[in-house]
């Protein structure tokens, strides 16, 4: 039963976490290791790949992010049971692997598997999906 909520789990924590719907840019607000809460810009999409490895762009201070690896949980908090876990690493782990990376989470999404439309749990379940990033930062030139 969990490997049938596996991909939609995942579906729905890339969704949440990026908010994707149309191409566009959006805020993301991000806390990244020392840099702290940043407010971030991505690219979204509807290709999930397009989204996953976007770089993310932070006005002030001026910084680049870009991603190589995404991880992420779903807990269903009513039962205390971990309904899915995800990692996917850039270039199965090698991408950029050279820098060092920063820790960025984003703040725990929650609500109802219902409204979710999540199965195979009481639908008034309350869940927590909790999504975190692998990040090398770069200061960003003026050109």
């Amino acid at each position: 039963m969990r490997h049938l909520l596996a991909l939609p789990l995942v579906a729905a924590v890339a969704l949440l976490a990026a908010g994707v719907s149309n191409a566009g840019r959006e805020q993301m607000t991000l806390t990244c290791g020392s840099y702290g809460t940043l407010s971030v810009t991505v690219t979204s999409t509807k290709n999930d790949h397009s989204v996953a490895w976007g770089t993310g762009k932070v006005s002030n201070p001026r910084l680049l992010g870009i991603p190589v690896s995404f991880s992420g949980t779903t807990t269903d908090l009513t039962t205390n049971t971990v309904l899915d876990r995800f990692f996917q690493a850039k270039g199965h782990g090698h991408g950029m692997h050279r820098h060092h990376t920063v820790t960025c989470t984003s703040p725990p999404e929650t609500g109802t598997a219902g409204d979710f439309g999540i199965t195979g749990v009481n639908a008034t379940d309350t869940i927590e999906f909790d999504f975190s990033a692998q990040v090398v930062v770069k200061a960003k030139h003026h050109h």
